[in-house]
C-alpha cells in the first residue's frame, strides 16, 4: 500500500439473485469514496476502493472478504447484504480481527465486535410501522417472506406486534430464495382475504410477487421493510401504486442535503433512483472516513475507538453512532407508493430512534388479553394448513394417558387430543381459544409461545377442590428440520405420580421431534410435487431431473425433445449426471453449450439435494454458420466457446444488454472486446440504431477531438467545407464503442466526461451544444485503476462514470477447451471462403495448440490457423509441420537446449518460461533487470517480457519491487 493511500474493501453482489438490490449499494459506496477524496481525503491520504463481487453466495463472500483482508490489506470492508452472508463472513473477520461496516437492515439479536451495524433494526422499522398499519389500513395480515434468517426472525417480531396491537395473522409462508411462481400463494391469500399482505421477500422473488399481485388484481396493499425505490422502479411496466414501506430514508425527503445527494448521484450514474440501503451504504463509508480522520494509527481497535460519539449529517438527517451496541441511531419513515413510482412520506419519527439489537417481547404489554377466534371459515383454513402435522401428532399421541392441545404460531388452539382426559376445570377450552389469553398466558403454554426457545416450559398449579393433586402444564415447541417453529403442543399432567412425570416428558419430547420431522418431509414432498407440476405446465425449456443416473421427472417439452433426439439427450444426461460429487456444487448454476449435427442447445445444470436439474434450451442456428466477419447482426449466441468462465461472461453481456448503463470491457489484446461490444448493442433496445466504433489509440492526439465531437467549417486548416459530424452525433440513439480508452489523452478525457454528464457535444470551432443520446461501451487492455493510482494518466471521475457495468473477458490460455472448437470454426470459414474442402486438425497439431499459452489470444489463434491452412495446400489435415516453430517447440521448452532453437523465433517467451521455473529470487532479478533496461517504463517492460501491464504490476507487488528504486 502506498503511504498516501488507504484501501477500502467494497464487497457487494454484482451478479446473482440479489444483485438487483446490491448494485445500487456498490454505486453509493463508490460515490461516497469519491466525495471523501474530493473534500481532501483522510488527512491528506486518498481512499482507494478495492471492489469484489460476492455473487449472491455466502461462501464466495467469505472467500472474497479474506482476499480483501489478506491480499489487498484493506483498512475495513464496506458491504454484504443478506444475513446469511454476514454470518458466514463473521468468522473470517474474527480470524483476522478486521472490521465490516454492514449497511443493511437486519433482524437484530446480534452484536459482534468486528461488525459496525449501519442499517436499521426491527425496533427502528416495526415498532411504529405495525401499529400505524393497524390503525390506518387494517387489522388482519398475511405474512410472506423468503426462507432465510432475516424474514424468519422479522416475521416473528411482526406476529408479536400484530397480536399485542389487537391485530390478527391469517397466514404465513416462506419461499426459497429466487422463487418466482406465486399463483398458488395469491389464490390462498384471496381466499383468506386479509387487510394487509406483509412482504419480507427479497431480490427476484419480491419483484415477481409485486408483478403477479397486480396481474391477479389483488386489492390488498403490500407492506414491506425490504422493497424500496430500486425494487419499485424495476417492476416496470407494472406499478406498485398504494403499497407501503418503512425505512430511515426515502429519496422524496425534502432537505438541502438530500437534494444535493440525489443531484450528485444522478450526475454520476444517470439515475436518481436511490433506496434507503444505498443511502446507508453511502453513510457507512462516511462513518468509516470520519473515524479514520480521528485516529493516527490504522487498526481495527483504533477505528472502533474513534467511532465513539460520532454524529453525522446525512441525506436522511442526523445519525449517531451508539458505541454500547455498535449500531446507529436512525430515523424512521413510512412511505406510500405514488403514481410517479416514488414514495410519498405519510409518517416520520422526527428524530433518530435508539437502536435495540435485542428486542425482547416482554417489553410489549403483558396485560393485553387475546380474544378467541369466532370466524369459523378462518379457523377451518388454519386447521387445513396444519392438518398433516395434526394427523401425525394425533396418531403418535393416541396411547398417551394425558390430554393434549395444539396451538399454532398465533396462539390459536386448533385441536384437542384425548379430550376425554381433559381436567374438569378445563372443559370450557375449545378450538379457537388463544394461548396468550389471561387464563393460559402465564402457564407453560403461554410461556412457550412467548419465549420462542427450543426447550419446553413447565408450570405447576396447586391442588384445588376439582383437582386435589394439582396439575402440571407443559408447552412443547414444535420445531422441525428447518428450524422454524410450527406451533406449541400443550399437555396437562395430573400430579398423581410425580415420579413418572419426568419420564413422560422425555418421551413426549422425542415424539414431538419425530412428528415435526415427518411433517417437514411430507411438506417437502408436497412442495416438490407442486414445483414439478408447475414446471411442467409453464416451462418452455426441456427439464430433466436425474438422480443416480435415473430420470425422476421430465416435463412435456422434454418428452418431445427426447422423442426427437433420443441419442443426443441420453449422451448429455449421462455426461452431466455421472459427474463426481466434488464437481457438482450445490445450487450453483452452470451454463454449457452442446450440439448435435443439426441443432445447438444451451444446457443449464443445477445440482441440489443429490439431484441434477438439467434444462435444454434450443439456440437459433442459421443454415450456414455465422461468420464473425459479418458482425452487423452478431449476438451472444454466435460467440464460440464451452468454457464455464466464458459462458458466464456471455451471461454478463446479456445482462448488460438489458440495461442502459455504460459498459467497460476489460481484457488482454485479442480477446474479442469489439465482438462483445457489438453483441451487447445488437441485443439491446438500441439495436436498430447506429453502432459506431473508434480506436482511441489509432488516431493522433490532434485529430481525436474532431473525430469524436465533429468540427465546424473552417475550424482548422484542411477542415472539410461545411464541417463534419463527429462519432457522437453519428451514433446518436445508438452505441459508441471506445476501444483502447486507456490511451485517450488526459485533456480529452475531461471533455468526454462533460459530454457524458451533460449529454451534449460542441463541435470543434463551434459554440452551439448539440444534444446526443449515446450509450458508451468502452474497452481497454490496461488496468485503469493502476493508471489512476500509479501514473495519473486516467481521470478517476471518468473511470467511475464508465465503470458502471464491468465485464472482464477471459484470455484464451484459460479457455483451453475452446481452442479446438475455435480452430475448427476458422478452418470451416476459410474452406468456405476459398471454396476448398474442409480441413481438420491432426491429433498432434491439436495437442500443440492446446499447450501453447496464446499471448495474442483469439487474434493470434486466427492468424496461426489461417497461415496453417494456406501452408497445408491440398492436404485434408493441418499437422505439426504447418504450425509456426515457436508453437511446436513451446511444449518442450523445459528440455535441454530448446532455448537455442527458439532464439530466432521468440526469444522473450523462452526466456520468461525458463526463468519462471527457477527460484523466486532469480525471477525477482529478472523483473528488476527488465525495469532497469527500460528505465522503469511499465509499458515497455511489459511488452519486452511478453506480459500485460496488469500482470507486471501483480508481479512487482508479489516480489515487493518498488518501481522508483529501479528508475
Amino acid at each position: 500500500m502506498k503511504n498516501d493511500e488507504l484501501k477500502v474493501g467494497i464487497l457487494f453482489s454484482l451478479t446473482g439473485t440479489t444483485s438487483i438490490t446490491e448494485q445500487g449499494l456498490h454505486q453509493a459506496s463508490l460515490l461516497a469514496i469519491r466525495h471523501v477524496n474530493e473534500s481532501g481525503g483522510i488527512n491528506g491520504k486518498t481512499l482507494v476502493p478495492i471492489v469484489e463481487d460476492a455473487a449472491s453466495d455466502p461462501y464466495i463472500a467469505a472467500r472474497k472478504a479474506e482476499k480483501l483482508i489478506i491480499s489487498d490489506q484493506v483498512t475495513a470492508i464496506v458491504g454484504i447484504y443478506t444475513s446469511g452472508c454476514r454470518k458466514i463472513v463473521i468468522p473470517v473477520l474474527e480470524k483476522h480481527n478486521a472490521l465490516l461496516f454492514y449497511p443493511t437492515f437486519y433482524e437484530g439479536s446480534e452484536q459482534h465486535p468486528n461488525v459496525i451495524y449501519c442499517g436499521s433494526l426491527p425496533n427502528q422499522q416495526l415498532l411504529d410501522f405495525i401499529p400505524w398499519l393497524i390503525h390506518n389500513v387494517g387489522k388482519s395480515f398475511y405474512l410472506l417472506g423468503s426462507d432465510y434468517i432475516y424474514p424468519l426472525e422479522t416475521n416473528r417480531h411482526i406476529r408479536q406486534l400484530i397480536q399485542s396491537n389487537g391485530g390478527t395473522v391469517y397466514g404465513e409462508k416462506h419461499v426459497a430464495l429466487g422463487h418466482q411462481n406465486f399463483a398458488k400463494t395469491l389464490n390462498e391469500i384471496r381466499g383468506m382475504n386479509p387487510d394487509v399482505i406483509f412482504s419480507t421477500l427479497v431480490g427476484d422473488s419480491a419483484l415477481s410477487f409485486y408483478q403477479q399481485h397486480e396481474k391477479y388484481k389483488m386489492h390488498q396493499p403490500i407492506a414491506s421493510t425490504v422493497s424500496a425505490e430500486t425494487e419499485i422502479v424495476a417492476l416496470h411496466p407494472y406499478r406498485a401504486l398504494g403499497h407501503y414501506s418503512c425505512f430511515p430514508y426515502f429519496s422524496s425527503i425534502d432537505s438541502v442535503s438530500n437534494r444535493k445527494f440525489i443531484t450528485e448521484f444522478r450526475q454520476t450514474y444517470g439515475t436518481d433512483i436511490i433506496s434507503s440501503m444505498m443511502e446507508s451504504a453511502y453513510n457507512s463509508v462516511l462513518l468509516l472516513a470520519e473515524a479514520l480522520k480521528r485516529t493516527d494509527t490504522i487498526s481495527t481497535d483504533s477505528i472502533r475507538s474513534a467511532l465513539s460519539g460520532l454524529s453525522l449529517e446525512t441525506p436522511q438527517g442526523n445519525v449517531i453512532f451508539d458505541s454500547s451496541t455498535q449500531h446507529l441511531w436512525l430515523n424512521s419513515r413510512i412511505g406510500k407508493v405514488n403514481k410517479s413510482g416514488r414514495f410519498t412520506i405519510v409518517w416520520e419519527s422526527g428524530k433518530p430512534i435508539a437502536p435495540i439489537p435485542f428486542l425482547e417481547h416482554e417489553l410489549l404489554d403483558p396485560t393485553l388479553d387475546f380474544n378467541p377466534v369466532d370466524d369459523t371459515d378462518y379457523l377451518k383454513s388454519k386447521i387445513m394448513r396444519h392438518d398433516p402435522l395434526l394427523s401425525i401428532l394425533k396418531k403418535s399421541l393416541a396411547t398417551m394417558p394425558v390430554p393434549f392441545a395444539y396451538f399454532d404460531e398465533d396462539g390459536v388452539m386448533l385441536e384437542i387430543f384425548n379430550s376425554s382426559l381433559i381436567p374438569a376445570h378445563l372443559h370450557e377450552l375449545k378450538p379457537g381459544d388463544n394461548g396468550y389469553s389471561a387464563s393460559l398466558g402465564n402457564s407453560g403454554i403461554g410461556l412457550a409461545l412467548r419465549k420462542y426457545s427450543s426447550s419446553y416450559e413447565v408450570t405447576r398449579e396447586p391442588g384445588s377442590g376439582e383437582s386435589p393433586n394439582g396439575m402440571t402444564t407443559v408447552g412443547f415447541p414444535i420445531i422441525g428440520n428447518s428450524g422454524v417453529r410450527k406451533g406449541v403442543l400443550a399437555v396437562w399432567i395430573p400430579d398423581t405420580a410425580p415420579e413418572s412425570t419426568e419420564l413422560l416428558l422425555t418421551s413426549i419430547v422425542s415424539i414431538v421431534h419425530v412428528c415435526a420431522n415427518m411433517a417437514d418431509i411430507e411438506e417437502e414432498q408436497r412442495t416438490l410435487s407442486d414445483v414439478l407440476h408447475g414446471v411442467s405446465a409453464q416451462l418452455t425449456k426441456s427439464l430433466f431431473i436425474v438422480k443416480e443416473g435415473r430420470v425422476l421427472f421430465q416435463n412435456q417439452t422434454a418428452d418431445t425433445l427426447f422423442k426427437r433426439k433420443r441419442d443426443f439427450v441420453n449422451s448429455v444426461l449421462l455426461e452431466l449426471s455421472s459427474e463426481q460429487e466434488e464437481e457438482s456444487i450445490e445450487n450453483i448454476v452452470r451454463t454449457l453449450r452442446r450440439e448435435d449435427s443439426e441443432e445447438s442447445y444451451e444446457v443449464k445444470v443445477i445440482y441440489k439435494n443429490s439431484m441434477h436439474f438439467i434444462y435444454f434450451k434450443p439456440l437459433p442456428r442459421q443454415m450456414h454458420r455465422f461468420s464473425l466477419k459479418e458482425r452487423r447482426s452478431l449476438t451472444t449466441n454466435d460467440l464460440i466457446g464451452l468454457n464455464d468462465l466464458f459462458l458466464q461472461t456471455i451471461e454478463f453481456a446479456r445482462s448488460a444488454a438489458k440495461t442502459k448503463a455504460n459498459v467497460l470491457l476489460l481484457g488482454e489484446s485479442g480477446t474479442g472486446k469489439e465482438m462483445f461490444a457489438r453483441a451487447i448493442h445488437n441485443e439491446s433496445k438500441r439495436k436498430d440504431k447506429p453502432f459506431v466504433a473508434i480506436n482511441c489509440a489509432a488516431i493522433s492526439k490532434e485529430l481525436i477531438n474532431a473525430e469524436l465531437f465533429g468540427y465546424e467549417d473552417g475550424a482548422f486548416t484542411g477542415a472539410k467545407k461545411g464541417g463534419n459530424a463527429g462519432k457522437f452525433e453519428i451514433a446518436n440513439g445508438g452505441t459508441l464503442f471506445l476501444d483502447e480508452i486507456g490511451d485517450m489523452p488526459i485533456d480529452l478525457q475531461t471533455t468526454l466526461l462533460r459530454v457524458l454528464q451533460e449529454k451534449e457535444v460542441v463541435r470543434v470551432g463551434g459554440h452551439k451544444p448539440i444534444p446526443v443520446d449515446v450509450r458508451i461501451i468502452a474497452a481497454t487492455n490496461k488496468n485503469l485503476f493502476q493508471e489512476i493510482a500509479y501514473s495519473g494518466s486516467f481521470r478517476s471521475d471518468l473511470y467511475y462514470r464508465l465503470n458502471v457495468f464491468t465485464i472482464e473477458l477471459i484470455p484464451l490460455r484459460k479457455r483451453t477447451e475452446d481452442i479446438i472448437e475455435l480452430s475448427s470454426y476458422y478452418l470451416e470459414e476459410l474452406g468456405a471462403e476459398m471454396e476448398q474442402p474442409r480441413k481438420d486438425l491432426s491429433e498432434e497439431a491439436a495437442e500443440l495448440l492446446r499447450k501453447y499459452n496464446w499471448p495474442g489470444n483469439i487474434r493470434e489463434l486466427n492468424n496461426v490457423i489461417e497461415r496453417a491452412f494456406y501452408l497445408a495446400g491440398e492436404s485434408p489435415f493441418i499437422t505439426a509441420h504447418h504450425l509456426p516453430q515457436f508453437i511446436v517447440h513451446y511444449s518442450n521448452v523445459s528440455r535441454v537446449n530448446e532455448r537455442d532453437i527458439l532464439v530466432d523465433s521468440l526469444p522473450d517467451v523462452t526466456y520468461i518460461e525458463e526463468s519462471i521455473q527457477k527460484s523466486d529470487e532469480h525471477e525477482r532479478q529478472v523483473y528488476i533487470k527488465a525495469l532497469m533496461d527500460y528505465k522503469g517504463n511499465i509499458s515497455k517492460t511489459a511488452k519486452h517480457l511478453g506480459i500485460s501491464r496488469t500482470t507486471l504490476y501483480s508481479k512487482l507487488k508479489e516480489h515487493n519491487i518498488q518501481n522508483e528504486r529501479v528508475k
